[in-house]
């Protein structure tokens, strides 16, 4: 049965990886944009500000997620 519990939650760290992959990048032409002065004016000063704030919280959600599936799946080896 902890054969089936360690293949489950290397497949949920194997997904959460793959979905933090996939969307790494997701703000990332925005905020190249926004460094080109795509937008300029105090809106798009705050816009670009906003938008840096918002790809570093998702990269910093999909980073801890990442770590945490990876410690809960190391854990689940330890206690085989």
């Amino acid at each position: 049965m902890a054969d089936l519990d360690r293949d489950a939650m290397r497949a949920v760290a194997e997904r959460i990886q793959r979905l933090s992959d996939e969307h790494w990048w997701a703000l990332d032409p925005s905020c190249r944009l926004m460094e080109n002065d795509a937008w300029v004016g105090p809106t798009g000063t705050r816009f670009d500000a906003q938008v840096h704030a918002d790809q570093r919280e998702l990269r910093d959600s999909l980073a801890q997620a990442v770590h945490s599936a990876n410690q809960k799946l190391a854990a689940t080896r330890d206690a085989s």
